[in-house]
């Protein structure tokens, strides 16, 4: 809803009548709304991509700040904010219209808050006998209960998943207050009754005071996550997942110094430990140890609300390094070298990994789905074969936007699609050109019964990469990718275009 903000100025249409509206087909609405809407499909994915990309960029920065510079200092909150700033899943998620931004923003910015309620410091009051003693504003104290709940419940209405947070926090809290005691309980848990209260409202106002439906929309989330989905990671195929996947994720998809960086600094927190470095290590921590038991495992992006906490463990590492010798030139360095490891997948940050993985052109050995294909660069499929003439393709896409809208003529071949993308009048037997354009997703087989239907094409050079994410393989000459393709058509009972590839690879 927040993305689609701006496009109010565009005097779109809603197309809330249509049977696609009314029967909850949010894919099919999306795909009308995109082609049948008079600004044009790249007027109206621009526009709020932007505004997205700059909502939560600059919320998520404020909370960043506000939680590093009280925590540690000015100069590590600059440092987490440019580790923060060089972090290519918040390039490339952050102006995407999906919950896992959101869930980013509002879960660290639960914690930021929270810990906020316990930092308040007591001021010093003259009682009797003319002592002075310690008391904790009261108004402070709401004001930080209040705030941490409202950003909770946002939480909780941009991902289903976030219902963890409120529990937490106020578990956090009373395991605070009885191990470094500063209220009394009944206190403290008027405060946390607050904090619910303000949550709840948020929760209860997003839904117009339906809370039925939202708890109908946690239970059917609940239910799909536990069924699992198919999944590719570094060559093994899973439905249920596996526990690594999201370690090995992190591992290469995270730029080593932002890696490397929250190792030192968790090893600082812990060496110079104080209580306030708990709401730094432990959120991150569970969130983390909980991604390693689901069953759906299908993007680094799930693990997103981890990733603010890293940003803010290498600023406090990154500061450390300011102290010794010539520091400030050493971490000027480091972030010169994370800019060019980052730069390197620019402007196809989606794609991004870093050089344990060999850079973004091997990630697809390891990872596919959202970890870099999300159907995205069609637009450079059709810049390239604009260059060649516009030929039409054989297109394996993976993804939801329709080829035809960049120029593209296409057959559609294996096609992994929420939506019915059906080709445009070009035939393969009238090809001069045999070009097969293969999505990463469904070069690795992810989502095929059968595995290996593409794996010949791992042996063969691409004629064209777009976007590290679609493969344009040009088979005119080959004679056994001819039959290998046509074998393809065949399985899928499209005999006619199999006989034109067959009687293509005997000559």
């Amino acid at each position: 809803m927040i993305s689609a903000l701006p496009l109010l100025a565009l005097h779109v249409k809603s197309f809330t009548g249509h049977p696609y509206f009314a029967d909850l087909m949010p894919y099919h609405y999306g795909d009308l709304f995109l082609y049948q809407n008079g600004p044009g499909p790249e007027r109206l994915l621009n526009t709020a991509r932007r505004f997205t990309f700059i909502i939560w960029t600059a919320l998520l920065a404020w909370f960043i700040w506000l939680f590093a510079s009280r925590l540690a200092s000015a100069e590590a909150a600059g440092l987490s904010l440019a580790v923060f700033g060089l972090m290519p899943v918040f390039i490339s998620n952050n102006a995407l219209v999906t919950t896992d931004a959101a869930a980013a923003v509002f879960y660290f910015g639960s914690f930021a808050l929270a810990w906020m309620f316990t930092a308040v410091k007591p001021s010093l009051k003259e009682i009797k006998g003319g002592k002075k003693a310690g008391f904790l504003n009261g108004k402070e104290l709401r004001f930080w209960a209040a705030l941490a709940g409202a950003v909770a419940g946002l939480g909780m209405v941009s991902k289903f998943s976030l219902f963890i947070v409120p529990p937490m926090v106020a578990a956090f809290w009373i395991a605070d207050n009885l191990r470094w005691p500063r209220l009394k309980l009944s206190r403290l848990l008027g405060y946390i009754g607050l904090y619910f209260a303000v949550c709840l409202l948020v929760v209860a106002l997003v839904y117009k005071f339906d809370m039925g439906l939202y708890f109908d929309g946690l239970s059917e989330t609940l239910k799909r996550l536990g069924k699992g989905r198919s999944s590719f990671a570094m060559g093994r195929y899973t439905l249920e997942g596996v526990w690594w996947y999201f370690p090995a994720a992190l591992a290469v998809k995270t730029p080593l110094l932002a890696l490397l960086g929250a190792l030192a600094g968790l090893w600082l927190a812990l060496r110079n430990f104080r209580k306030d470095y708990l709401w730094l290590i432990l959120p991150p921590a569970i969130y983390f140890a909980v991604s390693l038991n689901t069953k759906v495992q299908i993007g680094y992006r799930h693990i997103m609300p981890v990733m603010p906490f890293i940003a803010v463990l290498a600023g406090l590492a990154l500061a450390r390094l300011l102290e010794v010798r010539k520091g400030a030139w050493l971490v000027c360095g480091l972030l010169a070298l994370n800019a060019v490891s980052v730069a390197r997948a620019a402007p196809h940050y989606l794609a991004y990994f870093n050089e344990l993985a060999g850079g973004p052109a091997g990630g697809y050995k390891m990872f596919v789905d959202s970890n870099l294909d999300w159907g995205q660069d069609v637009k450079g499929v059709a810049s390239y074969l604009k260059g060649r003439g516009n030929p039409p393709v054989i297109f394996s896409y993976f993804g939801v936007a329709r080829p035809e809208s960049y120029g593209i003529g296409y057959v559609p071949l294996g096609i992994v699609s929420n939506i019915e993308l059906n080709g445009t009048e070009a035939q393969v037997c009238a090809m001069k050109e045999v070009l097969l354009a293969v999505s990463a997703t469904n070069l690795q087989g992810t989502y095929y019964p059968d595995k290996l239907t593409f794996d010949w094409l791992k042996a063969r050079r691409p004629a064209f990469t777009a976007g590290y994410s679609i493969f344009v393989y040009d088979l005119t000459s080959d004679k056994e990718g001819l039959e290998r393709l046509a074998a393809l058509f065949d399985r899928d009972g499209r005999n006619a275009e199999a006989d034109c590839l067959y009687a293509r690879a005997a000559k």
